[in-house]
């Protein structure tokens, strides 16, 4: 599979388009081409929108994520230190597939809804820190008050949820600009 296929299959303008794609594939062509043919994903509403920098961290809205090979793709585009928000009341994920990108880069998961125990499941003993968070306010105040000095703070649910993609956005989005 190539480039061109893979940029056949992406499209359309869904946000799942990544899903759609054999991660196997992905893999293999973890490349600049590869990035490149992902562009049309910064016109997708709540992708990889950047929302503020504040104190050396930087938000990321990512509330279009709403599955395991999105993420990754969010968690691999992003240089640095990573501090994750997730989200979700999906507790049957299958977060193996996340893995390695995680040890490398997530410094720290905020867990907020349902899936907190399938995210401790595995990634305890992998992250330093894994937090339980009653409301995406807490969430967001304890990413800024981490003892991570410079990190991406990326809000990037990795399930599917009750609420609509604009509607978890959003609420991440105030919860930062109430920083």
């Amino acid at each position: 599979m190539g480039i061109e296929t893979i940029t056949r299959q992406i499209a359309s303008p869904s946000h799942t388009s990544l899903a759609a794609i054999d991660r196997t594939q992905l893999i293999k062509m973890r490349n600049q081409g590869l990035r490149d043919c992902f562009k049309h994903l910064d016109d997708i509403p709540h992708k990889m929108e950047f929302v503020a920098r504040i104190q050396n961290k930087c938000f990321v809205d990512d509330a279009a994520s709403c599955n395991v090979n999105a993420t990754w793709y969010a968690l691999e585009s992003t240089e640095g230190s990573i501090i994750w928000i997730a989200n979700g009341t999906d507790s049957h994920v299958d977060y193996k597939k996340l893995k390695s990108s995680v040890s490398q880069k997530v410094k720290m998961i905020l867990c907020v809804g349902g899936n907190a125990e399938s995210l401790h499941q595995a990634f305890d003993g992998v992250v330093p820190h894994i937090v339980d968070c009653p409301s995406m306010e807490f969430a967001v105040n304890r990413a800024l008050y981490s003892d991570v000095e410079t990190a991406t703070v990326i809000y990037s649910p990795s399930t599917r949820h009750e609420a609509s993609i604009n509607e978890l956005g959003a609420a991440f989005r105030r919860e930062v600009c109430e920083l």
